[in-house]
């Protein structure tokens, strides 16, 4: 392994574990009733008005193609556009696309752009422009975050005219729409370089434009007004100011000086009981328990096992996420997937079956994670040394040690790691993590059965063949246990009652970061 491809591999893993996990915590779903109302429910006119949010300034160079910084990628959303969005339910709605259709084989998808499209700099966006955007992200020596999720699937890009853009892929992939929402895939102007400073000179196609960029201060947008949707687009200015921390923001929030803030236990425990709106919660990560199924001591099924029975899931629900969770059962596919595997006992701790499968002999190894990830360290530590056959060390990292360079690092390599994942379609969890040979199957995972499985789920559109396959997978899954998924963290975000309509989809780069219909009341 080179340093250059494992240098590649830590980019894009720092983009799949902390931006996009972050990007998926600030998900906006449709509001419920907080505090005294929902989004939407404010008595007052809105006159669209000014918005304001917290964000902590880029650490780098901002680039749409190569940033794996959230905060730079919330700025690059603002304003630019890409081919496709998820709504709040996941269901997919065309942006720059009006339309998209795959072929009968399932190798080519052909997406049709909508008529008359501009850059804020009143040049054309055509085909060419898209084209030129995709082969940046998955050329050959491309530096893209998004490069992975098109990695062994998409093959070729052409243009058709104008409006036509040609998707060739490497094998039927019924999902692929879905990848056209992923990250660094907003679509820029044909020339427009990896290297480049966006922030200096930004053209898009978005909902707003960069007026103004104060280092260490904030940004200012203003509407857009050759956005192809711009009359829906009610907000006159959205104002991003840089905070240092949590904290900062929080007493932001309380004053009155943005308009949201992301929840987390500080926040809830300091707003309860205010008069403000909340949306829904929405899952947005797993924290994956890796283990190194070829060497001692978890190359036996049985060690494995009994470590997935040691945890009291619940117990970790309520201690690690105050709540804002799920429990989970050893598989990857996220409570709010339209498909669940069907079949499978839920786990529950069982410290019986757990001496039972140890046989009197006591499991010692070191769990290796990062800073991030200490609490839940801790608690499965004390969980599995309570149950007893276990003696657990930990060893906790920055995240430069944990994603370090070179063939060993840490997290693909330690023989217990906890490493969070943001949410992304079920195949591609196969792919990434679980497929022999995957840059970050860090169990050392093979099984040619689930490798099958997961391509055949992914070349037919039958939602009972689908169904089926994705049963067989969560078998597989839940018997081999090569990952523990003990929960699903979810999140929401809390609003100032002054905030009206509902937000269509969310605050990340599948939802195309959207404020179409948003407004901040007069009064």
């Amino acid at each position: 392994m080179t340093d250059d491809l494992t240098s590649r591999r830590r980019r894009l893993k720092r983009l799949a574990l902390a931006a996009t996990a972050a990007a998926l915590a600030l998900t906006l779903a449709a509001c419920s009733s907080g505090g005294s109302g929902s989004t939407g429910s404010s008595g007052s006119s809105s006159d669209g008005g000014v918005y304001t949010l917290g964000l902590q300034e880029p650490d780098s160079t901002i680039n749409p193609l190569t940033t794996s910084d959230y905060n730079a990628m919330f700025l690059v959303g603002l304003a630019s556009e890409g081919l496709l969005s998820q709504d709040a339910k996941g269901k997919l709605e065309g942006r720059l696309a009006k339309s998209w259709k795959a072929s009968s084989d399932g190798r080519t998808w052909t997406v049709t752009l909508r008529d008359g499209l501009e850059f804020s700099d009143g040049s054309a966006l055509t085909s060419k422009d898209v084209v030129a955007t995709f082969e940046s992200i998955i050329g050959k020596d491309s530096q893209s975050p998004g490069k992975s999720s098109f990695d062994g699937i998409l093959s070729s890009v052409s243009a058709d005219g104008d409006t036509g853009v040609t998707f060739a892929l490497a094998k039927p992939y019924a999902d692929f729409p879905y990848l056209l929402t992923g990250s660094n895939t907003t679509i820029q102007p044909a020339g427009f370089s990896a290297s480049t400073n966006w922030a200096k000179k930004p053209v898009g196609a978005g909902q707003f434009v960069l007026s103004k960029y104060s280092a260490g201060q904030g940004v200012t947008f203003t509407k857009n007004p050759k956005y192809w949707d711009a009359k829906d687009v009610d907000l006159k200015e959205l104002d991003v100011k840089f905070f240092a921390d949590e904290q900062a923001e929080l007493l932001a929030f309380q004053s009155g000086e943005i308009d949201q803030i992301t929840s987390s236990p500080t926040v809830s425990a300091t707003l309860k009981g205010s008069e403000y709106q909340e949306t829904e919660p929405y899952y947005n990560k797993f924290d994956g328990i890796f283990l190194d199924v070829t060497k001692a001591p978890f190359d036996d099924p049985k060690v494995r096992e009994a470590f997935a029975l040691a945890l009291d899931r619940e117990a970790i629900v309520k201690t690690v996420y105050g709540g804002d969770a799920a429990v989970g059962n050893d598989t990857t596919f996220f409570p709010s997937s339209a498909i669940q595997p069907k079949g499978l006992e839920q786990r529950e701790q069982d410290k019986s079956k757990v001496a039972d499968l140890l046989g009197g002999k006591t499991v010692s190894f070191e769990i290796t994670t990062l800073d991030a990830e200490k609490e839940l360290a801790q608690v499965i530590q004390q969980q599995l040394e309570a149950v007893g056959g276990f003696t657990v060390t930990l060893k906790v990292l920055t995240s430069a040690q944990y994603y370090a360079d070179g063939a060993d690092t840490p997290w693909l390599n330690a023989p217990v790691t906890i490493t969070n994942w943001a949410q992304r379609l079920p195949a591609q969890y196969i792919d990434l993590i679980y497929r022999s040979g995957a840059v970050w199957n860090a169990s050392k995972y093979s099984n040619s059965k689930l490798e099958t499985l997961v391509d055949q789920y992914e070349s037919t559109t039958s939602d009972s063949e689908r169904q089926d396959i994705a049963n067989q997978i969560g078998e597989i899954e839940w018997t081999d246990l090569p990952v523990i998924v003990p929960a699903f963290a979810s999140t929401k975000i809390i609003l100032q009652q002054r905030v009206t309509g509902t937000f269509r989809s969310g605050q990340d780069f599948p939802g195309g970061f959207d404020f179409r219909g948003i407004g901040v009341s007069s009064s």
